[in-house]
């Protein structure tokens, strides 16, 4: 089974990565022990999936890319007439 992701998806999950891996590598530097400081790992965790929330919501990705196609289902039209004897 082929599952095609459209390039928009990538490119935001590809961008919320990197940001999660320098968010990763740059810790703060609040610890005041001689041991280097190590990442937060649900920090950086946290920062990718807001920065692919935002992306996301910014560039309206919405399943199915119906906002990408511009096209809108719209439901068949029905009658409103009666045709009781």
């Amino acid at each position: 089974m082929t599952v095609h992701i459209a390039p928009e998806a990538v490119l935001i999950l590809v961008i919320g990565c990197i940001v999660g891996l320098i968010a990763f590598n740059y810790p703060t530097q609040t610890q005041t022990t001689s041991a280097p400081p190590q990442g937060d790992l649900v920090g950086s965790i946290s920062v990718a999936v807001g920065v692919i929330t935002v992306l996301a919501l910014l560039l309206s990705m919405e399943p199915g890319g119906q906002a990408a196609q511009g096209q809108v289902p719209r439901p068949e039209s029905t009658s409103t007439e009666s045709h009781s004897p």
